[in-house]
């Protein structure tokens, strides 16, 4: 092999290399990025479901006298960006985001498993407006 010849397979080698080195960096710092992603969402949807369930038991404690009780609250996505499904069903909140595979589920500290029908859902990318029945004893979610 003459000297410009192993020049230019020196060249390469080393070109590939460093190429191999950028794509494994940019790699890592692209699965740190997701991984904080995924802890910063799954904490945002723990803080919401706890948030929502605080509200609904101070909904339902609330106003002894009243027969309605509405509650119109908005919540900021401004740590995620994704917006947050909120959904009851057979007495169950359930929060989740699109983005994660799993859904937050919880009863309410058991408010809602005996005494209190409820039933909606909802995004807290729009306005969430919460109403508490007293005579019948209805949760809906809007």
């Amino acid at each position: 092999m003459s000297k410009g010849q192993s020049i230019i397979i020196q060249f390469v080698i080393f070109f590939m290399i460093g190429f191999l080195i950028f794509i494994s960096i940019g790699t890592f710092f692209r699965y740190q990025s997701d991984l904080f992603r995924e802890r910063i969402i799954s904490s945002n949807v723990n803080i919401t479901n706890s948030y929502l369930s605080s509200l609904f038991i101070t909904l339902v404690d609330s106003c002894k006298e009243c027969d309605f009780v509405n509650v119109t609250i908005k919540t900021q996505n401004t740590s995620t960006g994704y917006p947050i499904d909120i959904d009851i069903k057979d007495s169950r909140l359930e929060t989740s985001v699109e983005m994660l595979p799993r859904i937050l589920a919880t009863t309410v500290h058991n408010l809602l498993i005996h005494t209190v029908v409820s039933s909606g859902s909802s995004s807290s990318a729009k306005t969430i407006i919460l109403t508490f029945n007293r005579t019948n004893y209805t949760l809906r979610v809007d």
